[in-house]
Order: C-alpha cells, then structure tokens, then sequence
C-alpha cells in the first residue's frame, strides 16, 4: 500500500486574543521599532493573556479542525501531538488529554518531539501508518505552543527568539485524499548544537530548588557561547533548508526547478529573502508569517493555511515546507496541491 496518496483534508487553530506588536517588543528589547518590524520581520506575535494552557491550545485548534473539515471524532484512528512537550504539568500526556477532549475514542496515539521541526515529521508518521496499515485511515495532527512564556527580550544574546509567538494547530491527513498530498520528506541533524540553547535550571541537572527559584537568568532560554553559535549556525542554516527540499524532491524525481511555491517557517526577512533566492523562487512565490511570528512548530500549517485561503497555489503545483528546530534539526517536504 506504499503507493496509495495520503493528503491534508484540512487545518486547524487557536491563538490567543492577547497579542504584542512589533512596538511593545521593541519597549521590551530596547532594539528600535523600525528594526523589529522590518529587519526581524515582526508585526505582531501571540501572547497567552489568561488561562491559555498548552493543552487548551491544541484541544480548541483540534476542535477547529474538525469543525472546519466536517471529519466526526470517531473517524479518527490515530493522533499524533506534534506541539510543545513545555505544558500544563511535568511528565503529562498531552496526546491522551487531546484524545479524551475531543471525544476520539476509536483514535490511539502518541506524542513526538524534535522542536520546532515536529509538524513534517508528524505528516510523514502520518502518511507511513496510513500506508502501511489498514485499520488506520483518518490521522489527526495536533498540537498546543506557548514557549514564548520562556523569551527574555532583555537579553540581546537571545533576539532570534523575539519572534517566537504562541498558538495551537492541527490538521487532518486521510488515506486516498487527492488535494495536498505530502509526497515525501527529508531531514539534516547537527547534535554538536544539543546543548547550544537551553534553559538552565527546571530538569535533572540543576532541579528547582528554593535558593535558585529566584533567579530569572535560569528561567529563560539562554544561548551558550553566542558569537561562535552564530557563526557556526549561519554558515550551514540556509544551505540545509535548501538541501532538504532538494533531498525531498530528489525522492519524487524531481528538482528545485520543479518547485512552484514555498511554505517556511518564521525567519527574519534577509534570511527568507536569500533562501527564496537558493530556491530560484521570487518573493511572490512564498509567504511570510509576520502577522504571526514564530509559532514553533506550527508555522508550516499556518503557511499552508494561509497559501489555500489567498489562493497562492494552484491545483497540480509542487509547494515545499521547510522547518528547523533546536537540536538541530532541519526538514523539507514536498506536498503536491
């Protein structure tokens, strides 16, 4: 059954009604407004405002997408959450908690993590059970983000994470669906930056304790050795993100000259600008997420999203999703619309 077309039937999402624009975070940083709006290529990001917790998140934006696509809840056979493992409660079942909310009682699932690449991975899991088992036809993608809860916008060290937003998104894949059918995908590790960006206190090796609760350095994300992170980091992020498309497009027999639209994550405007020109794609032929920032792992669907609902990308036409993740990753996929 490995040959039988797995597509997306339809998208889902919750953000918060509390927001903060490109000035608010410019107040915060202490970096000026035009040079947040236009070089970070920030409008505005989403900021959880009230009891907005991580599983809420991806349990309102599962609902949407049920709402939306008319899929019932016992249709579904299998739930991968793809969000953010920072929420509600330490040592949670976040897959469990959507499943029980939804009313998918026919569904098992699981939860998966490799940050904010997580959404390409979970549509390949997706497609590979589908193919590969007979019960299992109808997979619900799902998740919930609120890791801007951990950006410190005083510390300059950390001004590629202003952009990160809050939210949550899901999708529904199906066995047989003819539009938006992911074709293949393809990833790059570098684990030498594991340890390059963390948040020092809260985990096993420096526990939470009542001497440090009160120290905000160890209650961020913090970024080790940051010129040589930078330098390192820049070099290889934007031939990766091409690599991986061209990776995937190479398992479909096809090439970058194939590719007819891109769906990326949130980067600052210079780094979309040069990856759209290692693509060979101009400007039009992408979209970009100012209005949202960076939500995690997530921006790939709000891109697709926002693709269908403009009318970017016509039927027939190859799109390509690039996502990376702390760690590091980076992952393409080509979806044919």
């Amino acid at each position: 059954m490995d040959n039988v077309n797995c597509g997306i039937v339809g998208f889902g999402f919750a953000f918060p009604d509390t927001t903060r624009d490109y000035k608010e975070i410019a107040k915060l940083s202490g970096v000026p407004p035009d040079v947040v709006r236009e070089k970070f290529g920030i409008n505005k990001v989403y900021y959880p405002g009230g009891n907005e917790q991580t599983s809420e998140l991806a349990i309102r934006a599962a609902k949407d997408c049920l709402a939306g696509t008319g899929v019932k809840p016992l249709e579904i056979d299998l739930i991968i959450y793809f969000g953010e493992n920072y929420a509600d409660h330490l040592i949670y079942n976040l897959c469990g908690k959507v499943q029980g909310a939804i009313g998918a009682k026919n569904a098992w699932g699981y939860s998966i993590d490799i940050k904010c690449g997580s959404a390409i991975l979970a549509m390949e899991q997706a497609k590979q059970y589908m193919q590969t088992n007979d019960d299992i036809n109808t997979v619900l993608l799902a998740g919930g983000y609120r890791n801007v809860d951990w950006v410190d916008y005083t510390d300059s060290a950390v001004s590629f994470l202003y952009d990160v937003s809050c939210g949550g998104a899901a999708c529904i894949m199906r066995k047989g669906h003819g539009s938006k059918q992911l074709l293949s995908s393809a990833a790059i590790m570098d684990g030498s930056f594991a340890d390059s960006i963390i948040i020092p206190a809260g985990g096993t090796k420096l526990p939470m304790t009542s001497e440090n609760i009160d120290d905000p350095y160890l209650h961020s994300l913090r970024l080790k050795e940051p010129d040589a992170f930078r330098e390192r980091l820049g070099k290889i992020t934007l031939p990766n993100l091409a690599k991986v498309l061209e990776k995937a497009l190479a398992k479909c027999g096809m090439t970058l000259k194939d590719l007819d639209f891109l769906c990326p994550l949130h980067m600052n405007r210079k780094s979309h600008e040069k990856l759209l020109e290692l693509l060979g794609l101009p400007p039009e032929k992408a979209v970009y997420l100012a209005d949202y920032g960076h939500v995690g792992q997530f921006d790939p669907l709000i891109a697709l999203d926002m693709a269908e609902k403009q009318g970017l990308v016509n039927s027939g036409e190859i799109v390509g999703v690039s996502a990376m993740g702390f760690g590091y990753i980076w992952n393409g996929a080509v979806i044919k619309w």
